[in-house]
Parts: C-alpha cells; sequence; structure tokens
C-alpha cells in the first residue's frame, strides 16, 4: 500500500497565499488520517546534492522541487502535491497502486501530457528511481533544468505510453485528466470543469515562477549559466567515464 504521507515542497521561506491556504485547508480537511510533511530547507539533503546547493543560491525553487518530490516519494512512499492542488474528495482506492500520475492535456495538445502536481509511489519504486535518474541527468548535465512534466512523460513514453487514456502501463496508473486536471493553464475554470470523477482541482498558481522580463532576465540567465558551468563539465565527465556511480540517489 501506498502510505498515507502527503509530501509539498516550500522553498525561499516565503509566506502562503490564500490559495496555498485553502489548498493546504483542504488536505486537512478531507484527508484528516494522513501525515502533511512538509520538504524545505530545514529537511533537505543539500550537503549531499551540490546541484540542488547551486540551484538554491540561484532561488530556483521549482527546479529543486522537481528532484525534491521524487527522492521523498522514493525514500518514504506517499503522495507528492502542489502546493495549488484542492482536494475534492478522499482517494483511498489509489493506494493500492505501486504508483500514479494523471494527465494534464491529451497527448496532442501539449508536448509533455503528463503532470507532476500529484503523483504516488509505494517507497522504493522503480518508476520513481527512472524519473530521479532522467532528473538528475537533466539538471546535472544541461543549462534548462526543468523537469517534473517533461521528465514523467519521457519515461512513460520509454515504458510504451502511446495514448490518451486512463491505463497502466508497467504498474504505474495514469488516469484520464478529469481526475487530477480538470481545466487546463490555459483554460478558464467553470463548475462544468468538475465531473463525478475529480478527486482535486490544480489551480496553476505557478507561485515561484520568474517575473523578472526584458535586458534584466537575460543578464540573470546569462550569470546562471556561468556558475553553472563548471559544475556541468565536472558531471559530463562523471557520466562518460563513470556512468554507474554518477547518479548521486544511489548513494542518499
Amino acid at each position: 500500500m501506498i502510505p498515507k504521507i502527503i509530501h509539498f515542497c516550500w522553498y525561499g521561506k516565503g509566506e502562503y497565499n490564500e490559495t496555498i491556504k485553502k489548498c493546504i485547508a483542504s488536505w486537512e480537511e478531507k484527508l484528516p488520517d494522513y501525515t502533511i510533511k512538509r520538504w524545505d530547507e530545514t529537511n533537505t539533503p543539500f550537503d549531499k546534492l551540490p546541484f540542488l546547493r547551486l540551484l538554491y543560491k540561484q532561488k530556483k525553487w521549482s527546479f529543486i522541487t522537481d528532484y525534491v518530490r521524487l527522492y521523498a516519494l522514493y525514500k518514504e512512499g506517499g503522495v507528492y502535491m502542489d502546493t495549488d492542488i484542492e482536494m475534492l474528495k478522499r482517494f483511498d482506492e489509489l493506494h493500492k497502486e505501486e504508483a500514479f500520475t494523471g494527465f494534464q492535456t491529451d497527448m496532442i495538445s501539449s508536448p509533455f501530457p503528463v503532470a507532476a502536481g500529484i503523483i504516488g509511489a509505494k517507497k522504493g519504486n522503480s518508476f520513481i528511481l527512472d524519473c530521479i535518474k532522467e532528473t538528475e541527468k537533466k539538471q546535472r548535465l544541461k543549462f534548462n533544468g526543468m523537469g517534473g512534466p517533461p521528465i514523467l512523460t519521457k519515461v512513460l513514453k520509454d515504458y510504451g505510453l502511446k495514448v490518451y487514456k486512463t491505463q497502466t502501463i508497467k504498474d504505474v496508473l495514469v488516469l484520464d485528466k478529469k481526475y487530477f486536471y480538470p481545466f487546463y493553464i490555459t483554460e478558464k475554470f467553470t463548475e462544468t470543469c468538475i465531473k463525478p470523477e475529480t478527486i482535486c482541482i490544480h489551480w496553476w498558481q505557478d507561485s515561484w515562477g520568474n517575473k523578472k522580463k526584458g535586458g534584466t532576465y537575460i543578464l540573470d540567465s546569462l550569470s546562471r549559466k556561468l556558475q553553472k558551468l563548471p559544475l556541468i563539465l565536472l558531471n559530463r565527465i562523471r557520466f562518460n567515464f563513470f556512468k554507474k556511480s554518477f547518479y548521486l540517489i544511489n548513494n542518499l
């Protein structure tokens, strides 16, 4: 059984906005028998993950979350939720699965149809491990470390995902978007979005989005790339010549 633990991430020491407060309150109301665990600066293994230390220095909170949500699920099992997920009802039957996630769009509307706002898995799950390894490669070998939907979609496509429908692929249940994502970020929410099967609403807050634009953003982006360059070059050498020991998750 997937343990009744809700994991969420909060970096930067900021205050919750009203939507996030409402969403967390919905977890407490609908899931009173669950343990809610917050991952932040106090319990993240930055000392063993130098690429996360650099991302923290650069204030890339969402990139840190891309890794830590998977780390939490792999090490402890449970259900990861974005802080802007509002729970409408319980999902006890999903705890019988090895792992579960959900579509946010069909296979045509987005290059990354599988979302990462809510993911459940047993401790030590192989799907989560594969996602961690893909995330490590992207964050440690490339300048653009964005994970989440691109990573989950890639791993599931590697498993054989080809069509949009509720299905189980290699013991991973992938649910129709009406269960977790009744409307997409480009769509307007209305009450008709909610179906009898809908478990939660993702409000697409982008609370950690980078608001900088123009010349300032370009300069900051260049600075971040220069900071990452030595670490990326070192990691590429490790990946090419010491691949068996490359993945840090194996030592955590």
